[in-house]
């Protein structure tokens, strides 16, 4: 749980000397998609406040149950979905459609919602402290790809090939996160709002004195500091992939759980990566995909698209910053 508190850490995020002088606040923190979630809101009731952070959560939580592969919740979530692989189409909720309507079209191999074969394995040996053969990963992974699912979003059903197994680790609390930002946004109760789940961030209004909102970057080795702070404005969204979040060493070398679909073993390019944009969803998407990447390709496809930025510290501990991230990140001295 550590871990996942420093994943990111966030200054100056809603109160300042003066800031808020009238103004109500409000937090709450729940443990949800294996992540600690927090919601912090300033309005002038803390009653408004309460209920609607309390809207909010259940939203997430409604999310999380629809996106959690290893539980059962209900005949149309992706435990269910993932219970009918080879035996034909199966109806999806709708937050678990519309991710995967989001993902498909994309066609990006270098992220890949059908892991869940291998994960499972790196699970397993996660918890025996072990490391799988290559022959086990290769099993693993020749029931992973792209074409291993097929949608129809008009009946609104998942086909899944037999043994596919869908996981959805690499978007969903992004996911979340955006859609729990575009419920408050749209609340009149509420002034400003941060949410953070594990990292992945989005922030909401305009802090009373004009200032932005700082963000701090945490130090990939030492969760005690902090790389750099970020000066973000209103609808901001950032999030953190790393391999010190969630991890296991055997004979001196890490073993992390961001898998290159490619190989099926962990990336091994970066040490983190934080990615800076509009959406929480494709801050997730991107912030996963980007780690799997050397920096040279990673930073290539960046600068491509002018609503993209990111920092990137690879395995040596060198940090990369994209030139739109420039202006707005201060890194600590």
């Amino acid at each position: 749980m550590k871990k996942l508190l420093a994943s990111l850490l966030v200054f100056s995020s809603l109160t300042c000397a003066g800031c808020f002088f009238q103004t109500e606040k409000h937090e709450d923190t729940r443990f949800m998609m294996d992540t600690i979630v927090t919601i912090t809101t300033t309005g002038d009731s803390q009653k408004d406040l309460t209920d609607a952070t309390n809207d909010a959560l259940q939203l997430f939580q409604t999310i999380a149950n629809q996106t959690d592969p290893y539980t059962a919740q209900g005949p149309e979530d992706l435990y269910a979905v993932n219970q009918s692989a080879g035996k034909g189409p199966h109806k999806a909720s709708p937050y678990l459609m519309d991710i995967l309507s989001k993902v498909q079209p994309m066609g990006n191999r270098d992220l890949d919602l059908t892991l869940g074969p291998v994960i499972q394995v790196w699970n397993a040996h996660k918890e025996a402290k072990t490391v799988p053969s290559q022959e086990e990963v290769a099993q693993a992974l020749a029931k992973t790809g792209p074409e291993k699912y097929t949608l129809d979003t008009a009946a609104n059903t998942v086909t899944l090939a037999p043994g596919a197994q869908l996981d959805l680790g690499a978007v969903a609390k992004g996911y979340a996160v955006e859609q729990t930002a575009d419920l408050l946004s749209r609340d009149k109760r509420i002034k400003t709002a941060l949410i953070n789940a594990g990292g992945n961030i989005k922030v909401l209004g305009t802090k009373d004195d004009g200032s932005p909102w700082k963000i701090g970057i945490q130090d990939p080795r030492n969760p005690q500091k902090i790389l750099g702070t970020l000066a973000v404005k209103d609808g901001t969204a950032i999030a953190t992939s790393g391999d010190y979040q969630r991890y296991y060493e055997v004979d001196g070398k890490r073993y992390h759980h961001i898998l290159d679909p490619q190989t099926g073993w962990p990336a091994w390019h970066a040490r983190s990566v934080t990615v800076v944009t509009h959406s929480a969803f494709w801050a997730d998407y991107y912030s996963t995909l980007l780690f799997v990447l050397p920096e040279d390709k990673a930073m290539a496809l960046v600068e491509k698209n002018p609503n993209l930025e990111m920092l990137y510290v690879d395995l040596e501990g060198k940090t990369y910053v994209s030139s739109g991230l420039k202006d707005i990140y201060t890194p600590e001295k």
